[in-house]
């Protein structure tokens, strides 16, 4: 399903924290939402899901705008960074409650993703006795359950030991690459590379970027140093190569570039070896 974003302002008082002149997520495509803290990212996830209502504009899930009709947020799922459950009732509790108030609880489902979470022998005990990982776990089936259309997560690794990360990453690619919609706020880098084709970066409250991942991370760049930087220079020159120059002598390229392997033979001729080929991480810079 798609999400559309129309000229939303959100203020507390005077304070204005939110104020987004457009934004879109289609269906089947991954996005993420970085930025420092205090940016504005969960109050964005609580005005889509009418956690908070009450803000200028309008949102609309499949061009119903959900401030009119609760229903439509049944296709969503939603994890947001310290989310509570009854901690003194049972894991099944809390499953059952939660999946009634949407009208489609499946136990067969329940179990299965348990088994996979790795937290089926625990739900009959009461969630004050579980770690944090563990609550975190069952705050994720919970939203999963349902096979939301569009699945919104705030920091959904956090807490999460490293199998489950794996677990859930591949997941979230399967359900994706069968038409769910993924909007992830992360402050690890990894998690939003790994994942989104599309990024936008929020910063006091507003869209300052968006960046499509997908067609910058195929252009393969790099940073280099070698034996001799200013000898890499003047080949690179030579040969009108489009290259920026770093910090520290370090030089950033594409080496998709057709005369890469040009560059390459005319330093191995002059026997200048190349002593690190570092990929770049595209986000670096914008999640703070």
């Amino acid at each position: 399903m798609e999400i559309k974003i129309e000229r939303v302002v959100k203020k507390y008082g005077v304070m204005e924290v939110l104020n987004i002149d457009q934004m879109t997520f289609e269906s089947g495509k991954a996005y993420g939402i970085i930025g420092p803290n205090g940016a504005g990212k969960t109050t964005l996830f609580k005005c889509m899901t009418n956690i908070i209502s009450d803000y200028e504009g309008q949102i609309t899930i499949g061009d119903i705008p959900v401030t009119e009709d609760n229903s439509v947020l049944s296709h969503v799922g939603i994890v947001l960074d310290g989310i509570s459950v009854y901690k003194d009732r049972t894991g099944w509790f809390n499953i059952e409650y939660f999946s009634g108030l949407r009208g489609n609880f499946n136990p067969e489902r329940a179990e299965q993703l348990a088994r996979e979470l790795e937290i089926s022998e625990y739900l009959h005990g009461k969630v004050q006795t579980y770690s944090y990982g563990m609550v975190k776990k069952l705050i994720l089936l919970i939203a999963l359950l349902h096979e939301p259309k569009i699945l919104i997560l705030d920091e959904p690794f956090r807490g999460l030991d490293a199998e489950t990360v794996t677990w859930f990453k591949f997941y979230l690619k399967q359900m994706t690459s069968k038409g769910m919609t993924l909007i992830i706020s992360s402050h690890v880098r990894n998690d939003i590379e790994s994942l989104c084709q599309e990024v936008f970066v929020i910063k006091k409250g507003q869209i300052v970027k968006h960046i499509d991942l997908g067609a910058v991370t195929d252009k393969m760049i790099r940073d280099i140093e070698t034996t001799n930087q200013e000898a890499l220079i003047l080949i690179l020159e030579d040969l009108n190569y489009y290259y920026q120059l770093r910090e520290n002598g370090i030089i950033r390229l594409n080496i998709k570039d057709e005369r890469w392997s040009d560059v390459k033979s005319r330093l191995n001729s002059q026997e200048i070896d190349i002593t690190e080929l570092k990929k770049v991480h595209i986000l670096d810079g914008n999640l703070n």
